[in-house]
């Protein structure tokens, strides 16, 4: 895995704005080699579809159409497909090489301020073009309640690029600080689908004491190839694609060496072999170690 353009560490002036925003795009970290490599091996999984895998054959955990429902007969119904394939690494070579991107765990590294580090999981979220769904607008940490400490910062990496007419992520910035609202989006900003409406969330009130008090919903395009790192409690979402061109992009979940396991479910609960209260590095092989003492292990 190459370095793209960038150095192999932040600069002091972006892990500060990361920290008032909760949110950073730090720039190329993928080759267009690299990035095609990804695609076409992201296409074969698709292509493959989530019967596709036989036997005892490596898979996703989970290969489905968020936005699919079902009709008064049972029939899945989907108008505005948003595909979620969770750990992709597992059947594609190209994607378990990147979860040892040696640019982005140092970035995790730094902005999370922990010195070990492993894989939670990763998944890929896809647009097609024109039908492309949204995804409503939220927060990860809750939504991953087998681990604590949360899951601090993710990396999200587009393979086509990703702006406001193909349904790139939104953020508000500061959002991270103002404490678990997944209620609140859930009830009150659901309804927020297209690119037209999805800025207008409802009135918000701040922590007195959170930095940023205005809640201000803004688009953020990222190129293909480029790291784009958001904290687990920024509010964050996207809006329908409408374009002519799909949105691929592969999200990469990390957890910090103090995570511990609470019993709780998630998809990724199946894997995990522990009793309550035991720490996830020993865990297993579905959640492998990335970083020890601050640098980048080597690719298993």
């Amino acid at each position: 895995m190459t370095m793209g353009t960038q150095s192999d560490r932040l600069i002091d002036e972006q892990v500060q704005r990361f920290h008032r925003d909760g949110f950073l795009n730090a720039g190329m970290v993928l080759s267009e080699a690299e990035v095609l490599e990804l695609g076409d091996a992201l296409a074969a999984v698709i292509a493959k579809g989530p019967d596709g895998f036989a036997g005892v054959e490596p898979h996703p955990v989970l290969f489905h159409d968020m936005a699919a429902t079902r009709d008064g007969e049972g029939n899945v119904v989907s108008e505005n497909p948003n595909y979620q394939i969770v750990n992709i690494w597992q059947c594609a070579e190209p994607f378990r090489r990147l979860l040892w991107h040696p640019l982005v765990i140092r970035a995790i590294s730094q902005l999370t301020g922990f010195t070990d580090l492993q894989i939670w999981h990763d998944q890929v979220q896809y647009k097609p073009a024109k039908t492309g769904g949204s995804t409503p607008w939220h927060q990860d940490a809750p939504l991953w309640p087998s681990i604590e400490p949360m899951t601090p910062v993710s990396a999200w990496i587009p393979l086509d690029n990703a702006d406001v007419d193909n349904g790139c992520m939104w953020m508000v910035p500061g959002s991270h600080l103002w404490g678990n609202q997944m209620e609140f989006l859930g009830s009150a900003a659901a309804y927020l689908k297209t690119r037209d409406a999805f800025a207008n969330l409802p009135a918000f009130t701040p922590p007195a004491d959170a930095p940023i008090q205005s809640v201000t919903a803004q688009p953020c395009p990222v190129k293909r190839g480029e790291v784009h790192f958001h904290h687990s409690l920024t509010w964050h979402g996207s809006p329908f694609n409408q374009s002519d061109r799909p949105r691929q992009a592969v999200a990469i979940h990390y957890m910090t060496s103090e995570a511990i396991f609470t019993g709780r479910d998630h998809v990724m609960r199946q894997f995990i072999d522990l009793q309550v209260g035991q720490r996830m590095l020993d865990a297993g092989a579905y959640f492998p170690v990335v970083c020890r003492e601050n640098e980048p292990v080597t690719v298993a």
